[in-house]
């Protein structure tokens, strides 16, 4: 069965029973393991949940989620059969979503740094945004930017978005990811969020460490999807 074929059949049997949870992984910033999060989260959803799993490439420069897919392919790793890759790097990220979430129980969109605009349609139908950081100045720096945009785009969400920051590439024989936790939660005034943008960020507790287990997945289906079990346990339970 080619691929064209087998998301016609999966798409075909689950139209009209699902109405997807939408996890948005995003931030107005390249380089921040958004993709890794999200193949991995696509997984969890997939393989252990057992979901029919859509996972959108919306980047709108790399599109390294669907370069993921391919190389994968190409290098003979099975593919899981409830596991659906597109690339949908458009303005009308929203709507396509939208018409998607009868068919998948769930969407993960991989919102890559390079569109705002992008960024923001997927926030609109996200029920949850996480906004992966790893624990260096530089990429704390696009944290207020991007909780802007998402302030924004939450107000036009009918659904409602929660939404976490995420400690990604932590080396546990460093003070960095102490430090940017605390950071993070006692931001200087002016570098946080709420009104006055002087508020703690809403911090995941799981933090995902700089394993090589991680940093050399790319184009592999990995089987051990470890702390990304549970971020999502974590996040998503009632």
């Amino acid at each position: 069965m080619n691929e064209t074929t087998r998301q016609k059949n999966l798409a075909k049997t689950t139209a009209s029973v699902w109405d997807a949870f939408v996890i948005v992984v995003g931030m107005l910033k390249g380089g921040t393991g958004k993709t890794t999060s999200a193949w991995f989260i696509a997984l969890y959803y997939a393989v252990v949940l057992g979901l029919p799993t859509l996972l959108l490439d919306a980047d709108a420069s790399s599109q390294s989620a669907y370069d993921w897919f391919k190389v994968a392919q190409a290098e003979g790793f099975e593919i899981p059969a409830n596991l659906v890759i597109e690339r949908y790097p458009f303005d009308d990220l929203a709507e396509y979503i939208r018409a998607k979430r009868a068919e998948f129980g769930a969407i993960v969109v991989d919102a890559g740094g390079g569109s705002a605009r992008i960024f923001h349609e997927a926030v609109t139908e996200a029920n949850l945004l996480l906004v992966p950081v790893a624990p260096t100045k530089i990429e704390r720096r696009k944290l207020v930017a991007t909780f802007e945009e998402a302030e924004r785009a939450a107000a036009r969400n009918e659904r409602g978005v929660t939404a976490h920051v995420v400690l990604v590439k932590a080396d546990g024989r460093t003070s960095l990811p102490r430090t940017a936790q605390d950071k993070l939660l006692d931001p200087p005034e002016g570098e946080g969020i709420g009104p006055d943008r002087n508020e703690p960020f809403p911090l995941a507790d799981t933090v995902i460490h700089s394993w090589v287990h991680y940093m050399e997945a790319f184009g592999e289906i990995p089987t051990e999807l470890s702390e990304y079990v549970e971020l999502m346990k974590e996040l998503t339970s009632a």
